[in-house]
C-alpha cells in the first residue's frame, strides 16, 4: 500500500495554524502570554466543550493594570462555526476585552 502525497484542499475557515498566529500576534502586541483552555462543559454534557482564552500580562510592580483578561465561549453553539473557527472568534473577543482595559485611563492616571 502506498500513500499518495498531495496537497489537501484549503478549508473554508480558520484552522489551528490561524488560531496559533492570531494568539501570537495578540501576545506580541499586548506583551502578554495568551492561553487557550479547552475543557468539558460539565458532567451532564458529553458533546460540548467550554473554551477560555486569556491574556496574562507582564506587569511592572505597582501597576494598576489587571494581571489577566479573559474571554469565554462554548462549542458547539448556535453560530454554526467550526471548532477552530470558534477559537479564532474567541481570540478577537479577547482582543476586544483587552481594548476595554486600555480604555480605562483612570487605572494609570
Amino acid at each position: 500500500m502506498t500513500i499518495k502525497k498531495e496537497w489537501r484542499e484549503s478549508s473554508n475557515g480558520p484552522d489551528v495554524l490561524d488560531v496559533n498566529v492570531i494568539m501570537a500576534a495578540i501576545g506580541g502586541l499586548h506583551s502578554a502570554h495568551i492561553a487557550l483552555v479547552i475543557s468539558p462543559s460539565g458532567t451532564q454534557s458529553t458533546t460540548s466543550v467550554d473554551l477560555a482564552m486569556s491574556a496574562l500580562f507582564e506587569r511592572l510592580p505597582g501597576s494598576s493594570l489587571p494581571e489577566s483578561v479573559g474571554a469565554h465561549a462554548s462549542w458547539p453553539n448556535g453560530k454554526g462555526t467550526s471548532f477552530w473557527g470558534e477559537c479564532y472568534s474567541l481570540a478577537w473577543a479577547l482582543d476586544e476585552e483587552i481594548s476595554k482595559v486600555y480604555q480605562q485611563e483612570s487605572l494609570w492616571k
